[in-house]
């Protein structure tokens, strides 16, 4: 293996934090540099008592990353723990097997009858696995030797740093995920402003509202819409059917002076069919360690209109409190603001009714007044809720 081909294989292994078919293809170099057959990640769980093949690869003439389709656990690991890291283990064998040598765990010899000679590298060892570096020669080559093992030591610290990298890229993406799918499930807007007024992020609930407070997309009409005297002023519509109590650009430029003493600014906007909705915005802290366009003093702001209970918050109280369907359609209407005898004639039934009803929805919520039952409905369907609906822009 020449120099070039040692850092493209080194610069394949950290690209496949994010690319696995760099991951696939620095692998398949060290198969074929190692002259083995197939290469192989193997993650040995001492406590699960579990090994698995975690990535593989095959030496196949004409497609030079294949991942093999259901790669095999190589035979002739080292038992759990027998290995310094960063040390190899080399295990010859003669077909058939005579008698299992020393495996991984339970000693038990694994169903590999094509390989007779395996090179296993420690890569990383954790208080909970160990990860190998699984390389195999098939039956009628030569063995392996210890000037083998001695080739490939340069690669062991970069892969195990790569893997490293990937396991918390990993991490940060499992947890990007669920953020996501929570922050779409909250029943207010959210947009991030950044210090210019561009909108770094916003969730279905407050897209539409990026153009309400802040009209225009480019850096400039954002400028043009915080100065003083233009739309959003108190008892002027800012151009889609909202009147602000506040000109937003007023609050925004409050939050954006790092100098500010207030870190929290409220709006009310009523719309022109009189919807209400609350504003409030704050100072968040800088995130230097993002993109520019993070530094600075980003602006969150949440946006809190009534969209109505979601439609899932009878099945929770069903299941938690044992609610009847009578009783899930009276407490859901109740939290909407109404009384009890408007809600008698929106469900057609008799005050007696309703009163028994409302008595057996306290008891069972382990609530007493209609404002303690709004609040547990409210924190309940905190995650519940659909994306509201996107108004025309």
């Amino acid at each position: 293996m020449t120099e070039g081909d040692m850092h493209e294989t080194i610069r394949g292994l950290y690209q496949g934090v994010f690319d696995p078919m760099a991951w696939q293809r620095s692998l398949y170099a060290l198969c074929r540099y190692s002259e083995s057959s197939q290469a192989s990640l193997v993650v040995v769980d001492a406590g699960r008592h579990t090994v698995l093949a975690r990535h593989a690869v095959d030496i196949v003439p004409g497609d030079p990353a294949r991942p093999t389709r259901s790669p095999a656990l190589p035979g002739g690991l080292p038992s759990s723990g027998s290995l310094p890291v960063g040390s190899w283990h080399i295990d010859r064998r003669e077909v058939p097997l005579a008698a299992p040598a020393r495996f991984p765990l339970d000693g038990n010899a694994f169903d590999e009858p094509l390989h007779t000679s395996t090179m296993t590298c420690l890569v990383d060892r954790q208080r909970s696995h160990e990860v190998y570096l699984a390389l195999q020669r098939p039956a009628g080559e030569a063995g392996f030797s210890e000037d083998d093992a001695r080739r490939l030591d340069w690669a062991i610290p970069h892969l195990r740093e790569a893997m490293a990298l990937r396991e918390r890229m990993h991490g940060v993406a499992a947890q990007s995920h669920v953020s996501a799918d929570l922050l779409d499930r909250l029943p207010f807007g959210v947009i991030v402003f950044a210090e210019s007024g561009k909108a770094l992020l916003t969730n279905p609930a407050g897209e539409p509202w990026v153009r309400r407070l802040l009209p225009g997309t480019a850096a400039a009409d954002a400028a043009r819409a915080m100065a003083p005297g233009t739309p959003g002023a108190p008892g002027q519509a800012n151009g889609h059917g909202w009147r602000l109590s506040r000109p937003f650009g007023e609050v925004f430029r409050a939050l954006a002076d790092p100098g500010t003493l207030q870190a929290t600014q409220a709006i009310q906007a009523i719309g022109a069919d009189g919807r209400a909705a609350q504003i409030v915005a704050l100072a968040m802290k800088p995130a230097l360690y993002l993109t520019p366009d993070w530094q600075g003093q980003p602006v969150l702001v949440t946006i809190h209109e009534h969209h109505g209970s979601p439609r899932a918050i009878p099945a929770v109280l069903r299941d938690l409190y044992a609610l009847t369907p009578a009783e899930c359609r009276l407490a859901v209407l109740l939290t909407t603001g109404i009384g009890l005898p408007d809600a008698c004639l929106q469900l057609g039934i008799k005050r007696e009714t309703s009163r028994s009803q409302l008595k057996s929805i306290f008891t069972k919520t382990n609530t007493s007044t209609q404002a303690q039952l709004a609040h547990l409905l409210t924190r309940l369907g905190s995650v519940l809720t659909e994306p509201a609906p996107c108004d025309a822009r």
